[in-house]
């Protein structure tokens, strides 16, 4: 068997994927957490300079969080059996990062230092050089979640989930990408309850429910 390292800061962000593909597989792995305090001296020791890392058996590191869930998902066999499944659930996946990744720059800088602290009583309290950032998140969940929908509402799928009746890294990544917007605004799938369900059946699996029960306990 692999031996695996993931390396990010004490924080769910951009690894939290990647924990929960490990959780659902039941593969042991390594979570190292790094000190924030400790990055700058780290930092240009990393491949491309940036977190998270996916070591492989103390000689392959891989950066880049999206690279290293499709990784560990064709690995655990959450991907698609086929290219066209595998473009589909990759295209589902891409659009939550989309939402994610609008999101989280509200509230992080390009280094990962936080300009605002994380809460749940964040609604309407922004600064004004975070407006821009607020306007694209919210125009991308515009665009992104109404399809998101209507792809759990296709005739093709018959199943709980985007592409059946098994979790993929997509599904995952429904779970993971809206964690934090929801923290901030229950309301936000008010709109899309195949959406609100997907994300209640992830958190129902027995694998995954035990993961999210025990895992570290941080704002974002």
């Amino acid at each position: 068997m692999q031996e695996y390292t993931l390396h990010y800061f004490n924080r769910r962000g951009r690894a939290e994927i990647c924990r929960l593909l490990f959780a659902l597989a039941d593969i042991p792995y390594t979570d190292k957490r790094i000190d924030f305090s400790k990055w700058d001296s780290m930092k240009n020791k990393m491949p491309c300079c940036m977190l998270p890392i996916l070591e492989i058996d103390r000689k392959i590191q891989v950066p880049q969080s999206m690279t290293i869930s499709r990784y560990l998902a064709n690995e655990f066999g959450f991907h698609g059996s086929n290219n066209i499944e595998k473009a589909k659930i990759e295209s589902i996946t891409d659009c939550l990062y989309d939402v994610f990744d609008n999101y989280m720059r509200m509230f992080y800088d390009r280094n990962g230092r936080k300009v605002k602290r994380f809460s749940s009583d964040m609604r309407g309290k922004y600064t004004e050089n975070q407006s821009e950032s607020r306007t694209n998140y919210l125009e991308t969940c515009n665009r992104v979640l109404p399809y998101l929908e209507n792809c759990l509402q296709s005739k093709e799928n018959s199943g709980q989930y985007f592409t059946g009746d098994k979790i993929k890294l997509c599904d995952l990544m429904c779970y993971s990408a809206l964690e934090n917007p929801l923290i901030e605004n229950p309301s936000l799938l008010n709109d899309f309850p195949k959406l609100r369900n997907l994300r209640q059946q992830v958190a129902a699996n027995p694998k995954v429910l035990s993961y999210l029960k025990s895992r570290n306990e941080t704002d974002c």
